[in-house]
């Protein structure tokens, strides 16, 4: 049992937790040394041997190339990105506008010069899947080791768009740096299996923990209420093994999800240690995103690396909704209109810090979600709705403003630029983001999103409880919010339906009654009463005849 005095103090760090990540600060508590490769020329090739990678290695940094941005990529998609240091989704075209910052040189092999940066890029050709990484080096600059990007936040990996801040002067918020690694190959060889296992495996892993979840709310196991946490615990722990043996990760998200489930509902049997669960796996992910963000990245539930490298990615951000308005709902139990705005602050925090990865979409779906939320626990009717989106939104754009202020990467940095054109342009991207790809991939969204709208409905009818009902409808509202605002239909589809199953088995015991009960008592105590006497009937003849 805990008592609610600690869940007080743990409510109290997590808030701590949030005001620590909202003001300025480093990316990254690892302090990597840096290089400058002052006017270094870049070099492309179309291949580069082992013998060669090996040499690299030895006389520099070396580290594996996302060579585009998006699905799709080639040569000229490629190359335009590296020579302008900016990118532009696939599904927007690829090619970025603007005059080129720097010169490419052409070779066949590598030159053996003393300041380059080596880089292989895609055939030309038509635009081919981009899952496929590609070898760079930075020689010369003092480079020596594992390269590191700001963009990226992995240890190895590396943006097409790190190569020009990195040439030129003048960049040294965006340019690549390094890290001492006496076995560079290996380490960037078990890298790049461990990208391609995970990339593979992202619908799969959905798949299977919505199955699970589906089923441990069937059984009627309270294991289900704990099995989000689980999966999230499990998948963190896969990315700190780095496995990329696709069956021992599809095993693990299965059968270890379950195991952890059921541990974590015998060792949460009350509201406060639910709610301590709850809080600490979302601030035990804000810790690893700012300190290890490869941990919580190159994983089953990781965002996909060929877009958003770090930070909340579709699939993430849909699974905390579970915690978040979960433990929202427990924080207003436990300590009334304070508990639950500090944990909704606390997660807009994590949803929106740019250190977090700066998840637009994702802030807006739970600003939504918590302004629902409170809405009904509230009482609030459709005014109260407004004022607590209102008061969401501006938390939202006062925690963007702060990260917009530090120099560097930031994901929403496009969004707010040139006024509100930014914000324009965005909404219009939605369209060939969002809805074209969904419409393109009918055959996985429709009968997703028919199975969602069936367990939905499943779970709200077979509720017991008010409470379960308005955790659910602040996440149907979520979902919905998100078809709208993000990318990856079918990734939200899936890992909604994993929710749903956790929150029909989310039914907290009836406080209010039990209350009311205990204050009645008190009553009756203070005016020494007694309860009225139950009066006792009097039997009576029955008539004659």
């Amino acid at each position: 049992m805990v008592r609610p005095v600690r869940l007080l103090a743990l409510l109290a760090v997590l808030a701590s937790v949030g005001v620590a990540l909202a003001t300025p600060g480093g990316a990254s508590a690892r302090l990597t040394p840096r290089g400058q490769v002052v006017q270094a020329g870049v070099v492309v090739v179309d291949r580069i041997s082992d013998a060669t990678w090996a040499t690299l290695a030895r006389r520099g940094a070396v580290g594996l190339l996302r060579a585009g941005y998006g699905p799709t990529t080639n040569r000229r998609r490629a190359l335009a990105e590296l020579v302008r240091g900016t990118e532009v989704n696939a599904r927007l075209g690829g090619v970025p506008r603007g005059n080129p910052l720097l010169n490419t040189n052409k070779a066949s092999v590598y030159p053996n010069c003393r300041s380059c940066i080596v880089v292989q890029l895609p055939p030309r050709g038509a635009p081919t899947a981009n899952n496929r990484l590609y070898r760079i080096a930075v020689i010369g600059g003092s480079f020596h080791g594992l390269l590191t990007s700001p963009t990226t936040h992995i240890p190895g990996l590396v943006s097409i768009v790190d190569i020009a801040p990195t040439a030129l002067p003048g960049h040294p918020s965006s340019t690549l740096s390094w890290t001492p690694s006496d076995h560079a190959i290996g380490t960037l060889n078990r890298l790049g299996h461990a990208i391609h296992a995970n990339n593979r495996l992202k619908f799969a892993a959905l798949f299977i923990l919505a199955g699970v979840l589906l089923a441990l709310a069937l059984l009627g196991l309270r294991a289900a209420v704990t099995a989000v946490p689980a999966a999230l615990l499990v998948n963190l722990a896969l990315g700190i093994g780095q496995v990329s043996n696709e069956v021992l990760l599809c095993a693990a998200i299965s059968a270890g999800t379950v195991v952890v489930a059921l541990a974590l509902a015998r060792l949460c049997r009350s509201e406060p240690a639910l709610l301590a669960l709850y809080g600490g796996v979302v601030a035990l992910y804000a810790f690893v995103m700012v300190t290890r963000p490869e941990w919580q990245a190159v994983n089953p539930f990781g965002p996909t690396q060929n877009s958003r490298f770090w930070g909340i990615g579709n699939q993430i951000e849909t699974l905390l909704l579970a915690p978040l308005l979960a433990g929202a709902f427990l924080a207003r139990r436990r300590f009334g209109i304070v508990g639950f705005a500090l944990f909704g602050v606390f997660g807009l925090v994590v949803m929106t810090d740019n250190r977090i990865g700066a998840d637009g979409g994702g802030a807006i779906v739970f600003g939504v979600a918590l302004a629902v939320l409170g809405a009904r626990l509230f009482r609030l009717g459709a005014k109260g709705f407004v004022g607590l989106l209102g008061s969401a939104a501006i938390a939202v754009l006062w925690i963007v403003s702060r990260g917009l202020a530090e120099p560097g990467p930031n994901h929403l940095r496009s969004a707010f630029a040139h006024g509100g054109g930014g914000l324009f342009s965005s909404l219009e991207s939605r369209v060939p983001l969002s809805y074209l790809p969904a419409l393109h991939a009918w055959q996985m969204v429709v009968p997703l999103m028919f199975v969602l709208a069936a367990a939905f409905a499943v779970a709200w009818r077979a509720a017991r409880q008010q409470s379960t009902r308005d955790v659910l409808l602040a996440f149907g509202v979520a979902i919905v919010t998100s078809l709208l605002v993000n990318d990856s239909a079918a990734y939200e589809l899936a890992g909604g339906i994993a929710v749903v199953g956790a929150i029909a088995r989310f039914a907290p015991a009836p406080a209010p009654a039990r209350a009311r009960s205990r204050v009645l008592a008190r009553v009756l105590a203070r005016t020494k009463l007694g309860p009225e006497p139950v009066p006792v009937p009097v039997p009576t003849e029955a008539p004659p005849g």
